[in-house]
């Protein structure tokens, strides 16, 4: 929401300006009415999040990378394991044997002031008009009709001007006036019901409430009602002439007085503002023909302030690292490169019982094709399951292509399940991040030293790049297992197929967490939320929104209060995670409570509430 409101509020300030700074001329070479529909699209520009995919002009250095190293010992070494046992990452992986406070965070403050700050300017907006209409409708009478509108006279209004929505009236000051001026000012003013000037200047306001902090919100409000002006003088005098003209400004002239509210629309503005609406009246019509050149215009200020804003909040792609989504390969460096890429590629051996199937069986992966863990805690967009295999094989009974990346010819092979991902445009950026990253990988790690780069060499030469399964989000399912109660806890990635209808909220927002303490045992921590009970037919959910680097995991328990045991555990439960526990019998109608601490003190954000069960299988 703040980097929505602060790069639209750039985006619509450099139109406002570029307009304004050029509006004489512009209004001059291409009429009232192209220029206030520049004005408008410029107004747009405040709402509309458009952005263009400009790269950074700057790349940010990874000033925590050696706490990454530090702290993702665990991840490091849990990955290890599971490639060396061939099982897959599991988000339950735990032991199954003060109520939290929500904090507000800096962008929550900020938040909190902006609605503030629009609620205040809004309701003076709209009540100042309120206020005012009731005033004149108080004090009017009607004297005339024109196409539905009715005409009122009124002693307060001192110039002719369009109040109301629903139900709009021409207003005119309670002066003599000659019947032809009458004729032109209630024209000028039906001209406004006919533009909907009204519906645009609310929009107007609206806009400028959202944006109550910038100053060129208020310049656009202000420069919107005076290019309005410009639209209808020049619709209502196209087809006059000179001496038509000198009249109709000079009638403009003698309703010459002090402004009123943002949302009517009036004949006369400010008095230094009505020798540049002067000039423009009395100017010869130029035609249409350079309309298209006046809409190019428009378009091109348009993308200019788009373009300047995106590269404004353009966000540099961090560098590929083992921590920020690079895929590395297994080596074991207790064998020999030979012994390696024989392992790796499936390759039977003579002098080995058992061999290690180097396999990613749950690797998930962005929109980038990088690798999600601990430190790249984006959106999963797919689910994929990767080996390297003995070239001869794979290609003999798969579908394959090859890729040219580094210098490199390299084999992909996409197994049934996958084949139809065989030009998707993440999986081939998935395929180059990986071999990209590991011909540069180097542990660094003194005492597992190796040639990585000529390891992956031979992979490359001897064998091809295996995609066995690619799961789209919406077929994301739950890992289950049992709990020593008969109940079943699973988790799975949050995306936005995940939406279920709350049964009882316990808990929204973000809490400080205290440090994990070296002995927990998972019941040392911060409560998060009140205690609650399980009906039957409820699953009580818990979302993990957000770590940061400081806290990438958090240890996550469920107690029984009924029966004081541990009802789960999960020592590093990991960011955009849904977790889910449905109580088995014994455990129904049973007082639970949710403890949670982290890696270092620190605020998580998290959300825990019930839902319906629904008829979900353990995997």
């Amino acid at each position: 929401m703040i980097k929505w409101l602060l790069m639209t509020s750039l985006a619509g300030s450099i139109s406002t300006l570029l307009l304004m700074l050029f509006k004489a001329r512009l209004a001059a070479k291409y009429g009232g009415r192209l220029y206030y529909g520049a004005c408008l699209s410029a107004l747009l520009l405040f709402i509309l999040p458009l952005q263009l995919p400009v790269p950074a002009l700057y790349s940010h250095s990874i000033s925590f990378e050696k706490n990454i190293v530090d702290d993702s010992a665990k991840e490091s070494a849990a990955q290890t394991v599971k490639l060396m046992s061939g099982q897959p990452e599991n988000p339950l992986n735990g032991v199954n044997e003060e109520n939290g406070s929500p904090i507000l965070s800096v962008d929550q403050w900020l938040l909190i002031i902006w609605a503030c700050g629009f609620i205040v300017t809004l309701c003076r907006y709209l009540l100042g008009y309120f206020l005012y209409k009731q005033k004149i409708l108080r004090e009017s009478k009607w004297i005339d009709s024109v196409e539905k509108l009715d005409v009122v006279v009124c002693d307060y209004v001192t110039s002719p001007m369009l109040i109301g929505f629903l139900k709009p009236k021409i207003v005119m000051p309670n002066v003599k006036i000659d019947g032809i001026d009458y004729e032109m000012a209630v024209r000028h003013e039906w001209i406004h019901y006919r533009q909907k000037d009204a519906w645009f200047k609310l929009l107007a306001v609206w806009i400028n409430s959202v944006h109550w902090f910038n100053p060129f919100s208020y310049m656009a409000l202000a420069n919107l009602s005076e290019a309005c002006e410009y639209a209808v003088d020049e619709k209502i005098t196209e087809h006059m002439t000179a001496v038509e003209k000198k009249r109709y400004s000079e009638m403009i002239l003698q309703f010459a007085a002090n402004a009123s509210p943002a949302l009517n629309n009036h004949l006369v503005d400010h008095k230094k503002l009505l020798i540049r609406r002067f000039r423009l009246i009395m100017k010869k019509n130029s035609g249409r023909g350079k309309a298209f050149s006046g809409i190019l215009l428009a378009v091109m200020m348009g993308a200019a302030s788009v373009f300047t804003s995106s590269v404004v909040f353009a966000e540099a792609t961090k560098p590929l690292t083992e921590y920020s989504g690079g895929i590395t390969t297994y080596y074991n460096t207790a064998q020999t490169l030979e012994q390696n890429v024989q392992s790796t590629l499936g390759i039977p051996s003579s002098t080995e019982k058992t061999r290690v199937e180097v396999k990613w069986k749950a690797l998930y992966i962005d929109k980038e094709g990088r690798k999600i863990g601990y430190f790249n805690r984006t959106e999963p967009y797919y689910k994929v399951e990767l080996k390297w295999q003995d070239k001869g094989s794979a290609v003999a009974s798969m579908t394959s292509k090859t890729m040219s990346i580094g210098g490199q010819t390299v084999t992909v092979a996409f197994g049934d399940k996958a084949v139809a991902y065989k030009d998707d445009r993440v999986i081939e950026k998935m395929v180059e991040n990986q071999i990209t990253f590991e011909m540069n990988y180097q542990t660094t790690d003194s005492r597992f030293m190796y040639d990585h780069k000529a390891f992956v060499n031979e992979l490359i030469k001897r064998g091809a790049y295996v995609i066995e399964e690619v799961v789209a989000p919406q077929q994301f399912t739950y890992e289950f297992r049992q709990t020593k109660a008969g109940g079943q806890v699973g988790a799975k990635p949050l995306t936005a197929y995940d939406k279920v209808d709350v049964l009882t909220p316990i808990f929204k927002g973000d809490v400080l967490l205290p440090k994990q303490p070296d002995d927990s045992d998972g019941s040392k921590g911060q409560q998060i939320g009140n205690s609650f009970v399980v009906k039957p037919g409820e699953t009580v959910a818990i979302d993990l929104k957000e770590t940061t680097d400081k806290t990438p995991t958090i240890s996550l328990a469920i107690l029984d209060e009924t029966t004081s045991e541990m009802t789960y555990w999960n020592p590093a439960a990991a960011n955009g995670y849904r977790y889910i526990f449905t109580p088995g019998q014994n455990g129904l109608n049973h007082t639970y409570k949710i403890v949670a601490s982290g890696e270092q003190q620190d605020t998580v954000k998290i959300e825990i509430f019930t839902y319906q069960t629904k008829s979900e299988t353990a995997k």
